[in-house]
C-alpha cells in the first residue's frame, strides 16, 4: 500500500444513522443483526478480491521475494542504527509501494506511514519520506507535515552536500546509500566532528496511480529545516480569530488575513504556503492569531483545489468544487469562490457542529466569508475564506454548567467521517473512560487507553480511524466512576 497525490473527484454515499445501546445485551443483539448478512458480504468481498488478485498477481510475486523489515528493526538495543536493517526496511517499503494500483490501497498506506505505532515509523526519528523528480517536491514527510508540497531540490546539509539531488539519483534495482550531515537534537553526542553524519537509503519505483516515479527515503532524523525560511516581520491583523463574533468581525478577520498573506507571499514567494501551515494552524491560546476553536481559515484555487485547511490537513490536495454540505447542497463551495472573485462576500451553508450534539442530520448554520488574493510573489489566484458557527457566540453566554444526572452517549460527529470523528457524552460523575472499536465480525480494531474525565456535559473523545478501511464499525464506551460503571455503544461509518 502506498501514498499518492490525491486530486480526484469522490462520490461518497452518506449513511446518517447512530444507534445507541445501553448495555451488554443490546451490544450482543446488534452483532447478531449483522450475522445474517455475513455470507452475502463474504461473497461480495471474494468477488472483489478475485478481480484485484488478477491485476496484482505479478506484483504480489515481487513482494513475496522481499522480506518484511519494519521500522522498529532499524535501531538496535544499543540505540544505534543497523545499516543493513535500514536498507532492508527501505527495500521492503518500496516493494509494498510498487504494488499499489488503486486509490483505496494508496489511502491505506498513506495512513500507515503517519502511524507512530505502525510498521513504517518508529518513534519520532525513523520514518519514510517520499519525493518526486519535479523540483524534488516532498509528497509525504511524517516527521514534519509542514514541509509537504515544498520543492526541496536545492537543499544542502550542514556540510554542503546536495542531499535531495543525491536521493533522487536512486534507481529501482537496489536501495542506495546517501550520507547526510545534520545535527540531531535528540543526540547530545553528535557535536563531535563527523558525528552528525548519518546514513539514509533511497529507492525509486513507478506509481501508476499518479503516473510518475516516486523515491522512497528512509533514514534517521531527516532534518529539512533549511526549507523553513524565517517569518518576515509583517504586522499581524488587528482583528484575530478570537475577535470573530458576527458578520462584520468575520469580514475584518478574513480581509486582514488576506492582506497579511499578500505581503507574506510578496516577501518569500511560494514558500509562504509553509508559513500558512504553521501560522494558520496555531491556536490563539498558543500565541496564534488566525485560529480560535472552530473559527479558522482555508484556501483553495478557483477550481476548488484545497491548498490549505486550518482545521483538517487531510482535506489538502483534494478537489472539493462539488462537495455537498450536510444537507446535500453541492453549490456552496462554488458560491464561496464566486463571492470571493466578485470582491468578497458571505455564504451560508450547513455543517456539523461538534460543539452541538443536537444538530443531528440537519446540521448547524455556518457562515463563511471569502475573498481572493493575487500576490506578486506567486502565480495565479487564491481564494481565502474564513468560517464560524454564528450560534457559538450566543449559545454559551450567560449559561451555567449543570452536572448531568445520567450517563448519555450522544454519538459521533461527523458521521459518516474521514478520518477523524468526535464522540460526545455526558458524565454524572468523575470517571475513567475507555473506548473500544470493533468491526461487524466482532474483531477489535481500535482500543484507546482509559482517560480521566470530570463530571459534565458534552465531554469529547476524538478518534482517528485513518488506518481502517471504509465501512461501518461498532464503538463501545465504558466509564468507571467511584459509584457506578456505565457501558454504552453505537455505530459509526467511515467513508474514504
Amino acid at each position: 500500500m502506498v501514498p499518492y497525490v490525491s486530486v480526484t473527484f469522490a462520490l461518497r454515499i452518506r449513511c446518517y444513522f447512530v444507534i445507541l445501546l445501553s448495555n451488554e445485551r443490546d451490544f450482543q443483539i446488534l452483532k447478531m443483526m449483522y450475522f445474517f448478512s455475513r455470507k452475502l458480504l463474504v461473497i461480495v468481498i471474494s468477488v472483489v478480491l478475485l478481480g484485484a488478485g488478477i491485476g496484482l498477481s505479478d506484483s504480489n510475486a515481487v513482494q513475496a521475494q522481499v522480506p518484511k523489515v519494519t521500522a522498529d528493526a532499524v535501531v538496535g538495543a544499543d540505540g544505534k542504527i543497523n545499516e543493513d536493517s535500514l536498507k532492508a526496511f527501505v527495500t521492503w517499503a518500496t516493494a509494498v509501494s510498487a504494488e499499489i494500483t488503486d486509490i483505496t490501497a494508496g489511502n491505506a498506506l498513506r495512513a500507515a506511514i503517519y502511524d507512530t505505532t505502525g510498521d513504517y515509523r518508529s518513534g519520532d526519528n525513523i520514518y519514510l519520506m517520499y519525493l518526486t523528480d519535479h523540483k524534488g517536491t516532498i509528497i509525504f514527510h511524517p516527521g514534519n507535515r509542514n514541509l509537504e508540497s515544498i520543492a526541496a531540490l536545492e537543499v544542502t546539509d550542514d556540510e554542503g552536500n546536495e542531499v535531495i539531488k543525491n536521493m533522487l539519483a536512486a534507481g529501482t534495482s537496489e536501495a542506495m546509500r546517501v550520507e547526510y550531515c545534520w545535527n540531531d537534537p535528540n543526540d547530545d553526542s553528535d557535536n563531535a566532528p563527523g558525528a552528525t553524519c548519518k546514513p539514509s537509503y533511497a529507492m525509486r519505483y513507478f506509481a501508476p496511480t499518479i503516473n510518475t516515479d516516486l523515491v522512497v527515503v528512509g533514514g534517521y532524523y531527516q532534518d529539512l529545516s533549511a526549507l523553513v525560511t524565517p517569518l518576515p516581520n509583517i504586522p499581524v491583523p488587528a482583528v484575530t480569530a478570537a475577535d470573530v463574533v458576527d458578520d462584520e468581525s468575520l469580514k475584518q478577520f478574513v480581509e486582514g488575513a488576506a492582506q497579511w498573506s499578500t505581503e507574506l507571499f510578496n516577501h518569500v514567494g511560494f514558500a509562504g504556503v509553509l508559513h500558512w501551515k504553521v501560522e494558520f494552524r496555531k491556536d490563539v491560546k498558543d500565541g496564534g492569531v488566525f485560529k480560535d476553536g472552530l473559527v479558522y481559515l482555508y484556501s483553495m484555487t478557483p477550481d476548488g483545489f484545497v491548498v490549505f485547511h486550518g482545521l483538517d490537513a487531510w482535506r489538502e490536495g483534494r478537489i472539493v468544487i462539488n462537495n455537498p454540505d450536510i444537507r446535500g447542497d453541492t453549490t456552496f463551495v462554488r458560491r464561496i469562490i464566486q463571492e470571493a472573485q466578485s470582491g468578497g462576500g458571505f455564504v451560508d451553508y450547513y455543517w456539523d457542529n461538534p460543539d452541538d450534539p443536537n444538530d443531528d442530520q440537519e446540521g448547524t448554520l455556518r457562515r463563511a466569508y471569502g475573498t481572493s488574493i493575487m500576490p506578486d510573489g506567486i502565480q495565479g489566484e487564491y481564494i481565502l475564506a474564513g468560517a464560524y458557527f454564528p450560534s457559538l457566540t450566543t449559545s454559551v453566554e450567560g449559561t451555567t454548567t449543570e452536572i448531568p444526572t445520567e450517563f448519555t452517549l450522544h454519538g459521533n460527529y461527523p458521521n459518516p467521517f474521514n478520518p477523524s470523528t468526535r464522540i460526545q457524552f455526558d458524565l454524572p460523575e468523575r470517571a475513567q473512560v475507555k473506548l473500544q472499536v470493533v468491526d461487524l465480525w466482532g474483531r477489535k480494531v481500535i482500543e484507546l487507553p482509559a482517560q480521566a474525565f470530570e463530571a459534565g456535559a458534552n465531554r469529547t473523545i476524538e478518534l482517528n480511524a485513518g488506518h481502517l478501511a471504509s465501512g461501518t464499525y461498532i464503538y463501545r464506551m465504558t466509564a468507571t466512576g467511584l459509584e457506578s460503571r456505565y457501558d454504552k455503544a453505537g455505530l459509526m461509518t467511515l467513508v474514504k
